[in-house]
Order: structure tokens, then C-alpha cells, then sequence
């Protein structure tokens, strides 16, 4: 080796290679710690750039509050309604109530911080609490009330603030808040006597009325038959006759033995029958509305099977064994007509 040659590995750091070692250069036995380096910084500034990440471009969560109340003797009942209307889900929420001179709360449970579950996009909650008035506050006075609702982001630390307030004028004792809310009060339960009495004419002008009952064995025969005064009079026995072929031609045809024919329909009257296991029950009416009469006529049937259900399995016409007839019309009627006499 030359003495020029020995001054360069003197100068550059390189050792005589010998017969079995490698050459070990400085920039090789650099890579290693500069590498591990490199790699903590670049998990660093990702671990950094995360939160600006997840919210570059993106709005912080937003909650609406809304706070209202309602006085009722000595009391106010407060309700606090949230919903977020953000791009974020707000986690970490609470509220604070600030109650004037004159409010407490009962039972404590607007004087600590209530908190409330996190809330996703769209969702909404209701918190409540009472409040109550003391004897030294006077009629008219302006109870405000404020609700501060504080909330995160998931994953920050920043806490955002939105702030509710409720307005209510002290009315006396046993009153409740407000002319507004009074006469808004006098104004429903007005527009419900109205209500009632709109749909009791209604009802009394467009109701149904029974002008022709009958009370048929399944074989064919009538057993009772009620007919109003001044109705149309058809021979009651044919019309029977009628009605059974009619429910019978119904069931062959649809090849449902279990089946009924339930309403028929000429021009502003209509038949409405049912039928249980051995007996027809048929109106004739007019009118729009039937006020529950189907389900009177079953009833009816229902009752007079289960007391002389064993008599109509082999009954052989004989009316005097089915002495409640008469009865299980009346059941149907309306009260003025009871007293009308079988034909």
C-alpha cells in the first residue's frame, strides 16, 4: 500500500481490509441511528397531524337548546330540549341551570351540572327539572332562567357553549303562567266541547237506523223478526229464506265453508248480518254511520248460542225452547226502539 493511498484511509476513516473481515464504512454504521430517528419523527407528526386532520374541513359540533316553562301552583316545570344540528357527534355534555333570587331547585336537581349522554348527528334529548317559587317573590315578577350546555368534540378538548334562557311571568299561586297560556287553555277544551257536540249531531243526523232485524236459524226458519214502524214491510219468512240462500251461494262459491257474507249494499240501505255457529243476524239500515252495530250483532249471537247452543244443534223449530229470542234483539236496538214488538 502506498503512502498516498494510506493517507486517504487515514482521512476517510477506512480500515486495511484483512483476509476474513468485511469493511465496515462510516456512512453504514450512520444509516442504523439515523433510520430510528427518522422514524419516531415521521410517528410524531403523524400522531400530531391527526386532530387537524379529522377536523380540517370539518365544522366543530353544534347542539340547539331550547328551554321552556310551565307554572302550575308553586312550582315550575322547566324542560330543556337539545338536538344536534352539527357535523360532529358531541360527547362530554353537561348543563348548568342559573336560577334567580326566589327559585330553588327541588330536590337539588337543577344546582348541580346534569349530564347527559353523547349525542349523534340528528339526535335530540330532553332534560327536565322543577323549579320551586318562594313565598317572597310576587306576582308578575320576570323569573329568567338560563341553561348552559357545554360539550366536546369526539376526541378534543375544546369545549363549546350554547346558552338556553326561559322568560316566565310569576302568576298567583295555584294560577298557571301567563294570559297566553290561559286563554290557549280555554281555547282547547272550548274546541273540545265543540268536538263532542259536532260529532253527537253528526252522529244523531248521519247514525244508523235499524228499520228491519232478524234473527234466522242456519236452516232456513226465522226465529224473530223486529220490523219499525212505518218501514218498509216484506214478508219476514221469504226475506229469511233470502238471506240463508244468499250466505250459503256466497260460501260454495268462494269454497270457504267458514266464510260470511257481512254487507250488502241498495241504494241508501244496506244489510249488515253475522253469523256464528248455527244462527243469522240481520239490520236493515240507513244512514253513514253505523256506531259499532257490527260488532253489536255479534255480540248478540255470541251470547244467545252459548245459552241454548246444545237447542240449536237439533233444533226442530220450536220457539217456545228458545224463549230469549226476543231478548237478543233488544240487545241490538237502540233504547227507543226496545220497546218496539216482535211481527
Amino acid at each position: 500500500m502506498s503512502l498516498t493511498t494510506l493517507g486517504a484511509e487515514a482521512v476517510l476513516g477506512f480500515q486495511p481490509r484483512r483476509a476474513g473481515t468485511t469493511v465496515r464504512q462510516p456512512f453504514v454504521r450512520l444509516a442504523r441511528p439515523l433510520a430510528g430517528v427518522s422514524l419516531a419523527l415521521l410517528v410524531i407528526a403523524l400522531v400530531l397531524s391527526l386532530p387537524a386532520a379529522h377536523g380540517a374541513g370539518v365544522p366543530p359540533p353544534q347542539l340547539r337548546a331550547t328551554l321552556s316553562g310551565v307554572q302550575v301552583g308553586e312550582r315550575i316545570s322547566y324542560a330543556l330540549l337539545l338536538e344536534n344540528i352539527g357535523q360532529l357527534p358531541a360527547v362530554n355534555g353537561q348543563v348548568q341551570f342559573a336560577l334567580p333570587a326566589g327559585l330553588t331547585a327541588e330536590g337539588g336537581g337543577g344546582a348541580l351540572p346534569i349530564r347527559f349522554p353523547p349525542l349523534n348527528i340528528g339526535e335530540r334529548i330532553e332534560l327536565a327539572f322543577v323549579a320551586v317559587i318562594d313565598n317572597s317573590v310576587a306576582t308578575g315578577t320576570v323569573a329568567v332562567v338560563a341553561a348552559h350546555v357545554g360539550y366536546e368534540a369526539p376526541g378534543g378538548s375544546q369545549v363549546y357553549e350554547t346558552i338556553a334562557q326561559s322568560q316566565i311571568s310569576v302568576a298567583p299561586r295555584g294560577g298557571i303562567i301567563g294570559s297566553t297560556a290561559l286563554w290557549a287553555l280555554i281555547g282547547i277544551l272550548a274546541a273540545g266541547v265543540l268536538l263532542v257536540l259536532g260529532y253527537a249531531w253528526d252522529a244523531r243526523v248521519h247514525g244508523v237506523r235499524i228499520d228491519q232485524l232478524y234473527l234466522l236459524h242456519d236452516s232456513g226458519m226465522l226465529i224473530t223478526h223486529y220490523a219499525r214502524a212505518g218501514g218498509i214491510q216484506r214478508d219476514s219468512d221469504i226475506m229469511s229464506g233470502m238471506l240463508v240462500v244468499l250466505q250459503d251461494f256466497v260460501r260454495d262459491s268462494f269454497n270457504d265453508p267458514r266464510g260470511s257474507l257481512e254487507e250488502m249494499r241498495f241504494g241508501d240501505r244496506r244489510f249488515l248480518m253475522a253469523r256464528g255457529e248455527h244462527l243469522i243476524m240481520a239490520a236493515l239500515v240507513t244512514g253513514k254511520r253505523l256506531n259499532r252495530l257490527p260488532a253489536r250483532l255479534r255480540r248478540a249471537i255470541e251470547k244467545f248460542e252459548g245459552a241454548h247452543g246444545a237447542t240449536l244443534r237439533e233444533w226442530n223449530g220450536n220457539l217456545e225452547t228458545l224463549g230469549s229470542a226476543d231478548a237478543a234483539l233488544r240487545s241490538v236496538l237502540s233504547p227507543k226502539d226496545r220497546s218496539l214488538p216482535p211481527t
